[in-house]
Parts: C-alpha cells; sequence; structure tokens
C-alpha cells in the first residue's frame, strides 16, 4: 500500500472515494432537486389558494376573497346596464319605424285626395254633351278634347303613385309586425323556456273549448303576455281536473298499521330481591316471584 508522505493519503483511499462519486449528468439530462421558493413567491400561492373563483362572460376568474363582492357588483352592473341599452335600442328602432311609417301613410294620404281631385274634374269632362258641343263650337270641343285626354294621363299617374305609397305602405306595416313578432317570441320562450309547438297546440285547443277563442283571433297576437297567461289558465284547469282524482286515491287508499305499543317491563320488587339476596330462603324467593 502506497503512502503519499506529504499528505499521509493512500492510493486505497482515494479509490474508494472514486467509487462513493456520484455520477455525472450527462448533456440533456436534468438533476432532481427540490426547488426552495424564492421570497414572495409563497405568499403569492397563499393568496391564490385564498381567492374564489368568478365567472365573467364565460370565463372564470380567482380573485381575492374581499373583492368578491365588488366584482359581483359591477358584474350586475354591467348586465343591466347592457340590458337597458338593448331595451333603450329597440325603443329607438321601434319609435323609427313608426315614424317612417306614418310618414309613408300621410304621403300615401295625400296622393288619394289628389286622386280624388283629378277624378271629379274627369266626372265634369265625361257630363259635357260632345256631339252637341261639336255641332256649336268644333275649335272648343277640340281644345276640351285635348285637355280630357290630358286630364286621363293625370289620373293614371296619381293612380300610380297611390298603388306605390300604399304598397310601401304595407311593406312597412308588415315589416314592423315580424320584428314584433320576433320579438315576442323572444319573450314568450324567456317566459316559458319549454314552449314550442305541442304546448302552442294545447293551448289552441284550451282557449277554444273553455274561453270561446277563436283561432283566427288567436293568431293575431303579438304580445306574450297574453299566451303566458292563457298557459297559466290551462295549466290551472289541469290541475283542477287532477284534484277529484287525487282525493279518490287518498281515500281509496288502505290505512296505515298503527304500531303497538312496546309491552311494559314487570317492575321490580327491590325490597323482596334484597332480602332474597340476603337470606336466600325459598319463601323470599316466592314472595319475589
Amino acid at each position: 500500500m502506497d503512502t503519499n508522505q506529504e499528505s499521509g493519503v493512500s492510493l486505497d483511499d482515494v479509490s474508494e472515494l472514486l467509487d462513493e462519486a456520484p455520477e455525472q449528468v450527462e448533456e440533456g439530462e436534468v438533476a432532481e432537486a427540490e426547488e426552495l421558493p424564492e421570497e414572495g413567491e409563497q405568499s403569492e400561492a397563499t393568496e391564490e389558494d385564498d381567492g374564489e373563483l368568478v365567472e365573467i362572460e364565460g370565463k372564470a376568474y380567482r380573485v381575492p376573497k374581499e373583492l368578491k363582492g365588488m366584482v359581483l357588483m359591477h358584474k350586475d352592473y354591467t348586465q343591466k346596464t347592457q340590458e337597458v341599452a338593448d331595451q333603450r335600442r329597440a325603443v329607438e328602432e321601434r319609435a323609427h319605424a313608426l315614424e317612417q311609417r306614418e310618414q309613408v301613410l300621410g304621403a300615401s294620404f295625400e296622393k288619394a285626395v289628389e286622386f280624388r281631385q283629378v277624378q271629379d274634374r274627369l266626372a265634369q269632362f265625361e257630363a259635357l254633351d260632345w256631339n252637341a258641343l261639336v255641332d256649336a263650337d268644333p275649335a272648343q270641343a277640340q281644345k276640351l278634347t285635348i285637355a280630357y285626354q290630358q286630364l286621363q294621363r293625370e289620373a293614371q299617374t296619381k293612380f300610380s303613385e297611390l298603388q306605390q305609397t300604399q304598397a310601401q305602405a304595407q311593406h312597412l306595416t308588415e315589416q314592423q309586425r315580424q320584428q314584433m313578432l320576433t320579438e315576442a317570441q323572444q319573450d314568450l320562450h324567456a317566459r316559458l323556456p319549454g314552449f314550442g309547438p305541442q304546448t302552442a297546440q294545447q293551448i289552441r285547443k284550451a282557449a277554444e273549448e273553455h274561453y270561446g277563442i277563436k283561432p283566427e283571433e288567436l293568431n293575431g297576437l303579438v304580445d306574450a303576455r297574453h299566451v303566458h297567461i292563457l298557459h297559466d289558465a290551462m295549466k290551472w284547469r289541469e290541475l283542477q281536473a287532477k284534484q277529484p282524482q287525487a282525493m279518490r286515491k287518498v281515500a281509496e287508499a288502505a290505512p296505515a298499521i298503527k304500531p303497538q305499543a312496546a309491552p311494559q317491563k314487570p317492575r321490580t320488587n327491590q325490597a323482596a330481591f334484597d332480602r332474597l339476596k340476603k337470606n336466600g330462603r325459598v319463601e323470599d324467593l316466592a314472595a319475589l316471584l
């Protein structure tokens, strides 16, 4: 065994150290080590664990407990503000449509008045005795004939304009009606989530049988509140019809079996028991029994 005189370490000692040396980490491998959280990370993790989830526009966010109320309040305020804005926009659109429709109806009325005036003037020309006029004054008759023909063309023009305004007014009326039906349908589905063709048919049948409302009258409904009332009335009648059946089932049900009272335990004569325990005589046992 060779020994280094200066250090006093032998070769055997060096070989043992080499055997116990840790393996080198190859390139690309990561040594496993438990990393201690840096200062501030632990407090952030604790605050994150203490937070609560809040859903906003379909996404979940973790916020501190102290701010949850404020976040929910802001969310509710935002939703109500959006609802008010939607309602205001709908009212403005409806008001604009009504104003436009009123303008078209006013123009249609004016065209109808103009056409009526032309018709009255044509009636005056048609009341003339044209044969006598030609015999008396052929030149005047020729002038009146030209004026009559011009008035006929004017009447045709006024009638075409009247038809256009009437068609435009009818189109706006139908467009407004469709818009009202769409809004009413949305409101109806919000009031009655399960509303569908089958429910509508049931409401029609109940309304006609119990209230005498005709199908053509139901077709004119554009207010979801009226349909909601008819639906509730139908459901109320169904419950009233089922009530006698439920009462009959209760009456026909077998009476419940009353539980029997538990048998009372015989009371023990403590004095007789004490005498039997003390003396052990047959007489004491007979007295106890």
